[in-house]
């Protein structure tokens, strides 16, 4: 189609840039060689807040301005940009009526104005892109910290297998031996009883140990972690469990299984806590481009308006954050004596990413 406008044509193309003007929404400014303000688009009083009987003629850009800067340094006022002819991009900070400061990316030039010339300067708001980054840089950080937490958690694990529950079978076989042996009743009643305390002890540094970081999640994958994991919480907390997998079998990223799986653990530990439940059904689905974890419990339930979830560690947070740092999102739905239902949601690749 045709550009119809004819821009060479004086009034139409008056016309056609002062409706830009008025419906761009970037912030444009032209100030005089004194630095009043002498137009304004209503983006512009709407970014600082002035009405144009106020501002127009009557302010100085210097009341709006905070100053200028670069990424190498700093600009004060002595080196205004102002006394530039043009500067095609920077950034500054403003400062609105009402006394509210914000950063901007900027650019300005010099226009000819008659036998004069006046400053044109042109703002963007910057408060989206710097909320924007830094919840980008908190939701690095936070998936640093896990990692962290989680490598840390690996290594106690590790040490406390190999290390000190090879040590303590090391001592549960020789005192079986031992107990073998011809020896009087008391001192073979004692052994007994060593040979007890050590085989409990052990069992409770190897339940540690998978507690911190289950062996099966590195080695087996999500699946064989999740049902191993479930089998010793029905004897933990002799509540029933079901688990319903809809999903190929496949590895996902290291981040995504951890993720699932603390999750659930976290949930399911809640529901054993607080919801005064005798079974839980868990359902995991892997649709390729997502995956869904849904944990349902049969207790109490609670108001979610007026109920903040408890729970180990960073609780309903702490699955939140763990959602969000892959893109994902937790849903939850209580009501009282309606029990519980948490629903997970993250994206993934085809890779599993």
């Amino acid at each position: 189609m045709p550009w119809l406008l004819d821009l060479n044509d004086p009034s139409k193309a008056s016309s056609f840039f002062q409706s830009v003007f008025q419906h761009v929404t970037d912030a444009i400014f032209v100030i005089d060689k004194h630095g009043i303000i002498v137009e304004a688009n209503p983006s512009a009083m709407r970014m600082i807040r002035w009405n144009a009987e106020d501002l127009i003629g009557k302010v100085h850009f210097c009341e709006v301005c905070r100053g200028m800067a670069t990424c190498d340094f700093e600009v004060t006022c002595t080196e205004c940009f102002a006394k530039k002819l043009r500067m095609p991009s920077f950034e500054m900070t403003i400062r609105t009526k009402d006394g509210k400061e914000f950063s901007v990316e900027a650019s300005s030039t010099s226009v000819p104005v008659e036998e004069d010339a006046a400053l044109v300067v042109i703002l963007r708001d910057l408060s989206e892109q710097i909320r924007a980054e830094k919840a980008r840089q908190q939701k690095m950080m936070t998936k640093h910290v896990f990692r962290a937490q989680e490598e840390e958690r690996k290594r106690l694990s590790r040490e406390l297998h190999d290390g000190i529950g090879q040590s303590l079978y090391s001592i549960l076989v020789g005192l079986q031996v031992l107990n073998q042996q011809e020896m009087e009743h008391d001192v073979k009643t004692l052994i007994q009883d060593l040979t007890n305390m050590t085989s409990h002890t052990l069992d409770d540094v190897k339940n540690l140990a998978v507690d911190l970081r289950p062996a099966a999640l590195d080695d087996l994958g999500l699946i064989p972690a999740l049902r191993s994991y479930l089998r010793n919480f029905e004897k933990m907390f002799g509540i029933e469990t079901s688990f319903d997998i809809k999903a190929p079998h496949r590895r996902l990223h290291p981040d995504v299984e951890t993720a699932v799986y603390r999750i659930c653990q976290e949930a399911t530990i809640n529901a054993a806590k607080y919801a005064d439940t005798d079974k839980i059904v868990i359902a995991f689905e892997d649709k390729g481009e997502w995956l869904k974890l849904t944990i349902q419990d049969f207790g109490v339930g609670f108001d979610t308006t007026q109920i903040q979830i408890q729970g180990t560690g960073l609780g309903l947070y702490g699955m939140r954050e763990r959602a969000e740092m892959l893109g994902g999102e937790v849903f939850i739905h209580s009501e009282p004596n309606q029990g519980t239902t948490i629903t997970v949601r993250i994206p993934v690749s085809d890779k599993g990413e």
